[in-house]
C-alpha cells in the first residue's frame, strides 16, 4: 500500500508523493529508470521483472539486438505494453550515461519526452519514480530540479501524476524542495 505523502494541485495536473513501491500504484503509465543495456536488473525494473516476468526483458533486449550499436542512448524512452501488465504502458526512460552519470538537463528532458509518450495512451494517471537517483549520480534535489519547470505544464488528458519513492526521508526532502 502506497501512503500519500503530499499533493500539489498545479494548472492542470495534481500532482502527488507517495511512499511505497511504484508498481502497487494504480496507474495508466508508468515511468521507470532504464540503464542503456535495458536490462531489468536492479530497482523498479527487477521488481517488474520479479512480478510480470520475462517476457518485457526479452522484448527490450530484441530491441538492442536490432539495432547498432546494440546500446539503448542516454535520452531515449522505451515503450512497452504487454497483457500481463495492469498499466497501459511501461515507460523506460534511459536517463543515464553507460557510467551511470546524468544531469538535471537530461533529466527534465527525458521526464518531459515520458509525459509526452504518456499521452499517446490516452493516460490519466501517471506513476513516476525519481529517475537517475537509484544507480544513478543524481539527487533527491537534483529530482525535483528536474521536475519543478514541468510541475504548471499541460499535458491533456493526463490529471495525476505521482510520484512513488520508497524512502521516506528522500520523499519528504522531496517535498520541501517542490513545495
Amino acid at each position: 500500500m502506497n501512503v500519500l505523502i503530499k499533493q500539489f494541485p498545479s494548472k492542470s495536473i495534481l500532482w502527488s508523493l507517495k511512499e511505497g513501491s511504484i508498481i502497487d500504484e494504480p496507474a495508466d503509465v508508468l515511468i521507470c529508470s532504464a540503464n542503456v543495456s535495458l536490462n531489468l536488473s536492479g530497482g523498479v525494473g527487477a521488481d517488474l521483472l520479479g512480478r510480470y516476468g520475462t517476457k518485457m526483458q526479452r522484448e527490450l533486449h530484441q530491441i538492442l539486438k536490432n539495432r547498432s550499436p546494440k546500446v539503448a542512448c542516454q535520452g531515449e524512452v522505451f515503450t512497452y505494453t504487454g497483457r500481463e501488465l495492469p498499466y497501459k504502458a511501461v515507460l523506460h526512460a534511459v536517463a543515464v550515461d553507460g557510467w551511470y552519470h546524468s544531469t538535471v538537463k537530461v533529466l527534465e528532458e527525458i521526464i518531459e519526452k515520458s509525459l509526452r509518450e504518456a499521452v499517446k495512451f490516452n493516460a490519466r494517471k501517471v506513476a513516476l519514480t525519481a529517475l537517475a537517483t537509484g544507480y544513478g549520480d543524481l539527487t533527491i534535489k537534483d529530482f525535483s530540479a528536474a521536475i519543478k519547470p514541468l510541475l504548471n505544464s499541460d499535458y491533456q488528458p493526463i490529471n495525476e501524476i505521482c510520484v512513488c519513492l520508497m524512502d521516506h526521508k528522500q520523499l519528504v526532502e522531496l517535498s520541501d524542495y517542490l513545495f
